[in-house]
């Protein structure tokens, strides 16, 4: 019998696997989309659980609280000015609630005030303080009207309203220590007090500041200069530019025309730290500060000579070009003391003519030199007005205004009493000239 054939047996062949899946392709795969999944749910943790860094803010109000001065601001400008007996209370006008601090001890007591930007009550200092109403009084909106200007995040900003109102001086803000390229002049102390002497004594032409240094875009409509002392930083922050801007060698105009309340004879009261000078119907009829802005020369150091107790010719010289006639009056106040010891106090400026109804064209400068503290006030007294007096003798003035309102701020360092009742300014649309 024939065997029959037996089938050839076939081989099976395995199935192909890619390079990939070789590799551990499959299970790396869904290693790494768990893996994913765990890195997103942990950086949307890590987001939600860390906040964000709050913004810096600058207060305008003279700070308050206890500890001692920083050394930053122990440093300051050899600060002859700030004395033992130069602590005040601080309390705020138009706020929704009546707030002052208590009466330092000698522990307690600071030869400054503090920063504008510390978050402790206790501003400069290491020490705490109580804290402060945040109310922001009459008006509404980053101007406040004609009155009390707000400045950034809405704190009570004395160098100026954000907002253009008819009845305000036009304020510019001019830093020399950079041109108008954003680049270093290098400039020193000295070098900025002779380019506020030339520009006043070259008739405050703005070309002479705007062609060769900085110029914040921001203007600010300012009613009144009444500022207590504070850290020269405020100045920057008001006209935000303080990203770009150093506190130090900066210096603002503010122009307008005017015309008085009623026909008279007036003249300013005041005193500026570091520099503060008026011209009237283009004639300069006020400069008084730690440096003359007319002069160029360091007022503090020529004390002797401003009272009349030296009259050597050749340091009067020094003086020829300001308008304050020597002997100078003074006037102090209790609440004035830094000024008081250290620039005689507020300075009494020559007495000038003028009729109401008249447009009288006014610049007025402010100035930080070195840098560290800032204060300026500038009153107004009509020749032959009965005035209350102060507890020292002195006539408690009005402010020089064109507004009806207070001012944000009234107590502090070198912040004098005045007359609140006292009569306005106003701005008009006049023909004077001013400098441009």
């Amino acid at each position: 019998m024939e065997t029959p054939a037996v089938p050839a047996a076939s081989i099976l062949q395995p199935p192909k696997v890619s390079f990939w899946r070789r590799l551990g392709g499959g299970s790396l795969t869904i290693s790494i989309i768990v893996h994913a999944v765990l890195l997103v749910l942990a950086v949307f943790w890590i987001f939600q659980i860390i906040p964000p860094e709050k913004e810096k803010t600058v207060d305008f109000k003279p700070s308050g609280g206890g500890g001692g001065g920083s050394p930053k601001m122990q440093a300051n400008k050899s600060h002859t000015r700030v004395m033992k007996n130069a602590t005040q209370r601080v309390a705020a006008i138009g706020a929704s609630s009546s707030f002052a601090l208590p009466e330092p001890d000698a522990s307690s007591a600071m030869t400054a005030l503090g920063s504008l930007g510390a978050a402790s009550g206790g501003l400069g200092g290491g020490g705490s303080g109580g804290g402060r109403g945040e109310g922001i009084g009459r008006g509404i909106g980053d101007g406040m009207g004609d009155g009390i200007g707000m400045g950034p995040a809405g704190k009570m900003n004395p160098f100026g309203a954000l907002s253009s109102t008819p009845n305000a001086l036009i304020g510019t803000f001019y830093d020399l220590k950079q041109n108008d390229k954003k680049k270093p002049t290098n400039i020193s102390n000295e070098q900025t007090q002779e380019v506020i002497r030339e520009f006043v004594n070259r008739g405050w032409k703005e070309t002479f500041l705007s062609r060769d240094y900085f110029q914040a875009p921001q203007k600010l409509f300012q009613t009144k200069i009444y500022i207590p002392l504070m850290q020269a930083e405020g100045a920057p922050a008001a006209f935000n530019c303080e990203k770009d801007v150093q506190p130090s060698r900066w210096v603002i105009v503010y122009r307008g025309v005017v015309t008085p309340p009623k026909s008279g004879r007036y003249r300013f009261v005041g005193a500026g730290d570091d520099v503060l000078v008026v011209r009237f119907n283009n004639k300069h009829v006020f400069d008084h500060g730690f440096y003359g802005g007319t002069t160029g020369t360091h007022l503090s150091r020529m004390m002797d000579v401003l009272t009349g107790g030296n009259e050597d010719r050749e340091r009067q010289r020094e003086l020829r070009d300001s308008p304050m006639k020597l002997p100078v009056e003074f006037y102090k106040y209790d609440t004035t003391n830094n000024w008081n010891g250290a620039i005689g106090g507020l300075a009494v400026g020559p007495t000038f003519e003028a009729k109401a109804g008249t447009a009288y064209p006014i610049e007025i400068l402010l100035s930080e030199i070195p840098g560290g503290l800032f204060c300026a006030s500038l009153m107004i007294e009509q020749v032959g007005e009965k005035y209350e007096k102060a507890s020292t003798g002195s006539p408690i003035l009005p402010i020089f205004r064109i507004d009806h309102q207070p001012p944000a701020v009234t107590t502090g360092d070198n912040a004098p009493p005045f007359a609140a009742d006292g009569p306005s300014w106003k701005v008009m649309e006049g023909t004077g000239k001013i400098g441009i």
